[in-house]
């Protein structure tokens, strides 16, 4: 489980009932919010990183597997949708959320190793050597302090469950030395570097939300469903559904999902095979298959599976 710093709260303990999630983060975006957006729910943890407007990063744990950027924000409206659970929103200034960037999705130089078999002050020499931006975290199973480092140097400290970010290094110097004490080290980009990425600039955040509203209506059984599925659908619809399957391509596969779906669509006759159990089967085989041979690394699993639930959410009743 991921651990960040809850000092400067903007809200807490929200209940994500209560609210539309996709309107929080598009409101996060345009007022320019530095800091992140946590929810939880059971066996759920979602974080979103902020800084200046842009969304930096994604991640949602789901039962201990991470997913990030496009896959995190799907499972993140879906757990709010299926099991509401709790917002809260904290503020920060640009450094700390270019360390807790590094914190939820940088790159881990140490994981958990104690710190009595290290070198602990040779490493933070390293660190202020290479102008690390990132986070040294020390804990035990009872008590946790962080050092935020800007360009190699200490910005701040947090210790446990404090309102405030420290100045003072005597808190995390005394947790480092407890028997047992461990720690991990993560880092990351400049916040200039991480500027460049706003996953709000890629993302429909309202189709997302009506998607994840569709998937997670009670459901027919399926003997009922199948039968009166596409019954009164509009061309109008169809032609949704089609970019709503090409968005969720283009997240996985970038350009070339986009057009993978309107060239397999195209060959077909049009949306209206979206209509037609069997060409809808081939369609989505033929997809799968350019997918993999575009990009074998991608998770073309997940994104059939994506695409099928835009089909069923869209147009079941």
């Amino acid at each position: 489980m991921r651990v960040l710093p809850k000092a400067n709260p903007l809200y807490e303990k929200v209940s994500a009932n209560k609210i539309v999630i996709s309107d929080v983060l598009e409101k996060l975006g345009k007022g320019g919010f530095t800091g992140y957006i946590h929810h939880s729910a059971p066996e759920h943890e979602f974080y979103g990183i902020f800084a200046k407007g842009k969304l930096l990063c994604a991640v949602s744990n789901d039962d201990g597997r991470d997913k990030t950027g496009f896959e995190a924000l799907v499972l993140l409206f879906d757990k709010v949708v299926s099991g509401g659970g709790e917002i809260n929103v904290y503020r920060m200034t640009t450094d700390l959320a270019v360390c807790a960037h590094a914190l939820a999705l940088g790159t881990r130089l140490f994981d958990g190793e104690e710190v009595r078999q290290v070198d602990i002050k040779g490493i933070l020499a390293r660190l202020k050597a290479q102008n690390t931006n990132g986070v040294v975290r020390f804990y035990t199973p009872e008590h946790s302090a962080m050092i935020f480092y800007k360009d190699g140097l200490p910005l701040g400290f947090y210790y446990d469950g404090a309102r405030k970010i420290e100045s003072s290094s005597e808190e995390s110097r005394k947790i480092a030395a407890l028997p047992g004490a461990r720690f991990e080290i993560c880092t990351t980009k400049t916040l200039d570097e991480l500027m460049q990425y706003d996953l709000l600039q890629m993302v429909n955040l309202q189709k997302l939300w009506e998607s994840a509203q569709s998937r997670n209506v009670p459901q027919r059984p399926k003997e009922d469903v199948l039968p009166i599925l596409f019954s009164g659908i509009s061309e109008q619809s169809l032609f949704g559904l089609v970019d709503d399957i090409s968005e969720v391509a283009a997240a996985y596969l970038s350009r070339e999902g986009r057009v993978i779906v309107e060239k397999r669509i195209k060959e077909l006759g049009g949306p209206s095979l979206l209509l037609d159990d069997a060409k809808r089967t081939l369609f989505l085989a033929q997809v799968e298959a350019d997918a993999v041979a575009s990009d074998p690394n991608a998770r073309v699993d997940e994104m059939v599976d994506l695409m099928k639930s835009e089909i069923v959410g869209r147009f079941a009743v």
